[in-house]
């Protein structure tokens, strides 16, 4: 469980306006930052905690579910070879993704800066995982 290995992440430059893709102004719009938005949050992330105290077991029985939880909780997205979310504004010297095995789970640890922290379980049968930030989504695929 101590030895996490690093994912390096490769990173393109931010692009706005009409050189935006379509589902980074979705995610740019997503992430404002208005009341509404921080409420919403607010009450996925108390949802998700709720949910995972009386199923802490669910990692074991069921680790996609988790992981579909906690995309859900940063407003990324599923795809069938991994998953996209939005972090605009984050520097990518604070972002730190690293990879370990826990309990014959493979896990995907995401750092921003000092006090954001999730760990991510992997689908079955993945080694491996490369991260791009781009426009401001950091782009993991396996």
């Amino acid at each position: 469980m101590d030895e996490w290995s690093e994912v390096e992440i490769q990173h393109t430059s931010v692009s706005d306006g009409l050189t935006a893709r379509p589902e980074q102004l979705h995610a740019a719009f997503e992430i404002s930052g208005d009341h509404l938005t921080e409420v919403r949050d607010r009450h996925t992330m108390m949802l998700v905690t709720a949910g995972e105290l009386p199923e802490t077991h669910i990692v074991d029985i069921a680790p996609d579910r988790r992981l579909a939880w906690i995309v859900e909780e940063l407003n990324g997205r599923r795809h069938t070879d991994g998953l996209s979310i939005p972090l605009h504004g984050a520097d990518v010297s604070l972002v730190n993704i690293s990879q370990s095995e826990i309990a014959g789970h493979s896990i995907l640890r995401l750092r921003i800066g000092t006090d954001f922290e999730r760990l991510l379980p992997l689908p079955e049968g993945v080694d491996s995982v490369e991260a791009r930030l781009e426009g401001g989504i950091l782009d993991l695929r396996w």
